[in-house]
């Protein structure tokens, strides 16, 4: 990244905590419900470049944007001050998870097998599984995440008193869903050739860490 990409950013996660402290004091005062996510909205911020991190790989401006982007919507609007109750936010939520831990899944095989285009058959067939593999086994993660907060934090992240089981399901598929999205998009790539938004970030991800 360059300096002033690094800049931004910084500036980026300032505006984050600002957020994160109004919203705090804003739970204090009206919720304190919400006031109980405050320390995961503070780590969630970090997630996807700290993972890729201990993986020993260098994130993009983009990752970490989207991942910035996705935190404050998901933890502070969410878990926080209550958008889950917003008709279809939570499915929303989990179908963009879906589609962006897809695309890091196809980037991490890519940096595995060190190229990002495949011409066998059946390496085709490993990345898209691999794919979809990665995305779903993440998904389960979550939602184990979300009984965890049941349970030690009595925060009903998975509506458990209301859905029951249905909840944690159909956040799963449509994780699925946005997940499968990215497997027709790199499918149709691996077909013509032709790129899109997340076959260029790929790329750009791909020769950041073999070029540096």
């Amino acid at each position: 990244m360059t300096s002033k990409q690094k800049k931004r950013i910084m500036i980026g996660y300032g505006i984050y905590y600002v957020c994160l402290i109004l919203a705090s004091i804003y739970c204090g005062i009206h919720q304190m419900e919400g006031l109980k996510m405050a320390p995961v909205a503070a780590f969630t911020c970090f997630l996807v470049p700290l993972c890729l991190k201990l993986l020993k790989l260098k994130s993009t401006s983009v990752i970490v944007w989207i991942n910035l982007i996705f935190a404050f919507i998901a933890s502070i609007l969410g878990s926080m001050l209550g958008a889950y109750s917003l008709f279809m936010f939570d499915k929303f939520l989990h179908f963009f998870s879906g589609v962006f831990l897809s695309e890091l899944s196809f980037m991490v095989f890519c940096y595995l097998r060190e190229k990002t285009q495949f011409q066998d058959k059946k390496e085709k067939i490993l990345c898209l599984l691999f794919v979809n593999a990665c995305n779903m086994m993440i998904a389960v993660f979550w939602e184990f995440f979300e009984y965890a907060c049941l349970i030690f934090l009595n925060n009903d992240a998975i509506r458990h008193t209301t859905s029951g089981v249905h909840d944690s399901m159909t956040d799963m598929l449509v994780a699925c869903v946005g997940g499968i999205l990215i497997t027709v998009w790199i499918f149709h790539y691996f077909k013509t050739g032709k790129k899109n938004f997340w076959i260029h970030l790929n790329e750009e991800f791909y020769h950041l860490n073999f070029n540096s």
